[in-house]
């Protein structure tokens, strides 16, 4: 008598099954790291801006790019937010290429130029960004 012929077909099953469920497994991983890493982005304005200050006299002039709608942009001196100061009023003015603001300083100390001028402008969506930085000694 001779010994049964041995059974290798439920392996391949087993192996087949298993293949089949790592695929499927991978996909749908693929499929939601997709879906769930797609974070919403605010628009950074493309803008050239150029500072000065002379004799306490700072002027920021927008030299080219995207206009900065009224009120979405902030002007910081040292560190306070002076946007009221300059003039014309940064609460209603379009900041758009060719628009200087302009502000006498009054509102530093006697003898004291700016330390530091900061453009900031705020997204719809309430983010900010420093649009430019500039330091003065």
């Amino acid at each position: 008598m001779s010994a049964p012929p041995p059974r290798d077909s439920a392996v391949s099953e087993i192996l087949g099954a298993l293949l089949l469920i790592a695929v499927i497994s991978l996909a749908v991983s693929i499929v939601g790291v997709t879906i769930l890493s797609n974070v919403e982005t605010s628009q950074v304005p493309a803008v050239s801006l150029l500072i000065t200050n002379q004799s306490q006299n700072i002027s920021v002039m927008h030299t080219g790019g995207d206009p900065l709608l009224a009120g979405s942009y902030r002007i910081i001196v040292n560190d306070v937010d002076q946007t009221a100061s300059f003039i014309p009023d940064p609460g209603i003015t379009v900041f758009k290429a060719g628009t200087v603001l302009h502000s006498d300083g009054q509102f530093l100390p006697p003898g004291q130029g700016p330390r530091t001028v900061v453009v900031i402008s705020r997204g719809a969506d309430g983010k900010e960004v420093v649009l430019i930085q500039k330091f003065f000694s």
